[in-house]
């Protein structure tokens, strides 16, 4: 079978669509094409996966060149077009219109995500998320098939395949990153680490804040791995006294990033609750396990539930960043041995209950045979 996938926001190595679905599509035997940006805007040809380049300088041009990425996909003559998130529905739409088989996969609540972008003028905000979730309830009507990573959009979307973002794990990684970490066992610092996009809504300033405050009880650092987005708080974070506590690498290929993480003792997804991040598959808290890594995370019911019955992290009040928080904190992550082990007790629950190996794959591979047979 030939898949085309089309996902031009996205670096060609986007970990959910290029390490877990472009990749497992090419390991079952399928030719697989996908159109997306390149480092040096050249073609890429990686894990048996094809990548067209996608080339524009700024948002403008990436909704101009729309039309033109739709063209050269259909000439390609696949069997199913794939494509990836609100700005390809375009795309979808002329592609079903001339008789191909398509897959919307969306990768989160754009609805509401749409709302945070700093980018866009504030009085546009709320009329774009509306025209964005009408567009993408069209698409469902039309579509061969539609892919959600969060329960919740089921019911705006009924009848998509929940395929959430559990982790790509590599078991041998995840001892050795557990073994390494050992010779942090007697440190007199602390290292949180947290790996991701970077913004206000993504807890960058309540990172700052709990970094801060630990400072009274161990000399604390936060290992920051990511690009900014959304909003300028990197930007302004990089200005405030408290950074001077940062250890900022910037964006860095996902292996540096992963292997970034053995140096770290906890890892932070301090996110706010703001649109639909209680909803969301929290990616990164099953990257730090993979990593035998224990987070330190929002209390999201949500989140918790995902968790019921183990100890692989520890979930911490939402809002301000204070005292009680910072104790809680100081607290967890005090008893290294046993911080050792609730990390080890993750890359257990991630390897036996919740890999894309075991989850993700298997759904994947299982939609896309339905929508062929």
């Amino acid at each position: 079978m030939k898949v085309v996938m089309i996902a031009p926001v996205h670096m060609y190595d986007d970990v959910r669509v290029f390490r877990k679905e472009a990749v497992t599509l090419a390991a079952a035997g399928h030719e697989v094409i996908l159109y997306a940006r390149t480092p040096d805007g050249e073609p890429v040809r990686r894990d048996a996966v094809t990548v067209r380049p996608v080339r524009y300088r700024n948002r403008l041009e990436r909704f101009l060149s729309l039309p033109v990425i739709g063209h050269r996909a259909w000439r390609e003559g696949a069997d199913v077009y794939h494509v990836h998130n609100p700005d390809t529905i375009p795309i979808a739409l002329a592609l079903r219109a001339r008789g191909c088989r398509v897959i919307y996969d969306t990768h989160e609540d754009f609805r509401t995500e749409i709302l945070l972008r700093g980018w866009l003028p504030a009085p546009v905000r709320r009329p774009a998320a509306a025209t964005v979730a009408a567009l993408e309830s069209l698409v469902a009507r039309v579509a061969d098939a539609v892919i959600v990573t969060q329960e919740q959009l089921l019911a705006r979307l009924p009848g998509a395949i929940v395929i959430g973002n559990p982790p790509i794990v590599d078991e041998a990684a995840g001892r050795a990153a557990a073994r390494a970490r050992t010779e942090r066992v007697g440190a007199n610092d602390l290292v949180l680490a947290y790996v991701g996009s970077i913004s206000a809504d993504r807890g960058l300033f309540r990172m700052l804040d709990l970094v801060g405050q630990l400072q009274e009880r161990v000399r604390t650092t936060l290992l920051l791995i990511g690009p900014g987005v959304n909003d300028d708080a990197l930007e302004r974070a990089q200005s405030l006294p408290g950074w001077r506590h940062v250890d900022y690498r910037g964006s860095l290929p996902q292996e540096q990033a992963l292997a970034a993480l053995d140096g770290a003792d906890a890892g932070l997804i301090l996110f706010e609750d703001t649109a639909s991040h209680e909803y969301i598959d929290p990616n990164k808290i099953y990257e730090y396990l993979s990593r035998s890594l224990p987070f330190i995370a929002s209390d999201f019911t949500s989140w918790r539930d995902r968790f019921r019955g183990v100890t692989v992290g520890l979930f911490v009040p939402g809002g301000a960043v204070g005292r009680e928080t910072a104790a809680q904190v100081a607290h967890f992550v005090a008893d290294r041995p046993r911080l050792q082990e609730v990390g080890r007790a993750g890359l257990r629950f991630v390897t036996g209950h919740y890999s894309w190996q075991s989850q993700g794959a298997p759904r994947l591979l299982a939609l896309y045979e339905r929508i062929t047979r």
